[in-house]
């Protein structure tokens, strides 16, 4: 790849102010787009393809080419903003221990150095990095909701000053089908030669290197070009491997996430469950994000909104309003899993083309589900009839305990309601702290002459301004705005005379003094102290 083709798909970075204090000065942190709300969030996720009523009436032939336009709608429901969330703070947190302005990122990389050569080392930097897992049906739209929340991302980024570094965002690979390790390597070497015009797929990437040479140097490579994610999907495929294969790849992820550092994100079918049950836990231990399980859809308001959305895609001379006999018999045949559902449309659209009835009733629903879509009618129905003996046969979609799953989320209850309730205090006690504040200023300017209504005003102007500050902090700055905007008042007059605070506070400012000290050497201000007897 060219230098100009490899930076068609980078970003220069454009470094943004952070409001968490654990994201400041980390040029890794801030050169990510803003962090979103869950309203932008699902603008920024919704994909509706372009659509023209005209279209409707279309010879026959054409329309059918129209159709397929369905299968790149993306209508998003709650389930997707949570994993925008969760993936947002799993990419940020992992980055918090690998800041490149710090000597603990420079050690890191020398310490990967020693290990390519085979010496001991000892990492005693403690890792950010977490790691989650999405498993779900096949067809519930894991991977594409995934892809939908990696392309709010630029998937590099190049710094310039005062770094001269080329930042992966993230990288997203495929488990081999045999569930083979130096597969991926190989697959990591190619995707970052793809990324950076490099040839580390050349020089690392033979079969003639070892599965821990290359395991070695895909970490490193991680470390040197500050992979913020790693997603792996389709990890159901190490039950496909032999020889400890699915051992030595899970406790790779361990590695990648406990030592150097980088998230891990897994995600498979239900199948993948016995496997993540075992060696993953110790890296999912420290996880702040959660495991997410996504099972049918329920047929509630995010079904509703879903096929609201999908249905204005007709191509039928006859135009078919959605009704409640209509989306019952959709859920029913698709059992609320988006792929089925989205087919299922585009399928009885199809059919009721090539029929010359062109509209849709419930039975041609039914008839194109029975017919059209034969190969997951065994599935389906295990899912309908809720027969455990039937899904077991079915472990791609097989769901979770309902026993455990209810459970797993009582003790979260119960723990959600203490932290909103500690979290109330901390917040009233800021409130009492603030107040508390506001008083002793507002006080200390009416001491110096200040009207009260002006008093508060600029104490509680200063506050806003300086959060966190302390008292003698806030009180200059309230005292900075009233001079000066008694100085902005005379600016029509002829030779303004300045006021004895402002001449105060201008001979402070030559001899290098603060507001605040300034004017309690003049004795305008009264120290706290004095109310004390030392």
């Amino acid at each position: 790849m060219s230098e100009e083709q490899r930076l068609v798909s980078a970003e220069v970075a454009n470094y943004r102010q952070q409001q968490v204090i654990d994201f400041k000065g980390n040029q890794l942190i801030e050169a990510l787009p803003n962090i979103l709300s869950p309203e932008e969030a699902f603008d920024a996720l919704s994909y509706y393809p372009n659509y023209d009523e005209q279209e409707r009436f279309l010879p026959t032939h054409i329309r059918y080419h129209a159709i397929p336009r369905l299968n790149r709608f993306f209508q998003p429901v709650m389930q997707h903003l949570d994993l925008e969330q969760r993936f947002s703070r799993l990419l940020r947190h992992g980055y918090i221990s690998r800041n490149p302005l710090t000597p603990e990122f420079t050690k890191s990389l020398a310490t990967g150095h020693q290990q390519l050569h085979g010496l001991e080392t000892k990492n005693d930097i403690r890792s950010t990095a977490s790691s989650m897992t999405l498993m779900g049906f096949s067809g519930i739209g894991k991977t594409t909701a995934i892809e939908r929340v990696l392309s709010l991302y630029p998937q590099l980024i190049i710094h310039k000053h005062p770094l001269n570094i080329t930042q992966v965002v993230w990288l997203k690979l495929n488990c081999p089908h045999d569930g083979s390790l130096k597969s991926l390597c190989m697959d990591f070497f190619l995707k970052m030669d793809q990324l950076l015009g490099s040839n580390y797929y050349e020089r690392f990437g033979s079969r003639r290197n070892s599965i821990s040479s290359m395991v070695t140097r895909m970490g490193q490579i991680a470390r040197l070009h500050c992979v913020g994610a790693l997603v792996i999907d389709e990890i159901q495929h190490l039950l496909a491997t032999r020889d400890n294969n699915s051992e030595k790849m899970m406790n790779f992820f361990v590695t990648l996430v406990n030592e150097i550092g980088i998230p891990v994100m897994m995600i498979g079918t239900m199948r993948a469950k016995s496997v993540l049950q075992q060696d993953f836990r110790q890296a999912r231990r420290g996880s702040g994000q959660g495991d997410m399980v996504w099972q049918q859809m329920e047929k509630n308001d995010d079904w509703d909104l879903l096929i609201e959305s999908m249905w204005e895609y007709q191509w039928l001379q006859n135009k078919v309003e959605l009704t409640d006999e209509l989306n019952k018999a959709i859920y029913e045949e698709s059992q609320g899993i988006i792929d089925i559902a989205v087919k299922l449309f585009a399928l009885s659209q199809g059919r009721a083309i090539e029929t010359g009835v062109e509209t849709i009733t419930p039975l041609l629903i039914s008839k194109v589900a029975k017919d059209d879509l034969k190969l997951v009618q065994p599935m389906l129905k295990a899912l309908k009839d809720g027969q455990l003996s039937e899904l077991e046969r079915y472990e791609d979609i097989m769901p979770m305990d309902i026993a455990d799953y209810l459970k797993h989320h009582e003790s979260k209850i119960d723990l959600r309601a203490s932290i909103q309730k500690k979290k109330e205090q901390i917040a009233n006690n800021r409130k009492e702290q603030k107040t508390s504040l506001i008083k002793k200023v507002i006080l200390t300017l009416i001491n110096l002459n200040i009207e009260p209504s002006l008093a508060e005003k600029y104490a509680v102007k200063a506050i806003n301004e300086l959060p966190g500050s302390a008292e003698a902090e806030v009180t200059g700055r309230a005292l900075q705005m009233f001079t000066e905007k008694k100085e902005t008042k005379k600016t029509k007059r002829d030779n303004p005379k300045k006021n004895e605070l402002q001449l105060i506070i201008d001979k402070g400012k030559r001899n290098q003094k603060s507001v605040y000290e300034s004017l309690k050497e003049a004795g305008f201000i009264k120290s706290p102290l004095d109310d004390f007897a030392i």
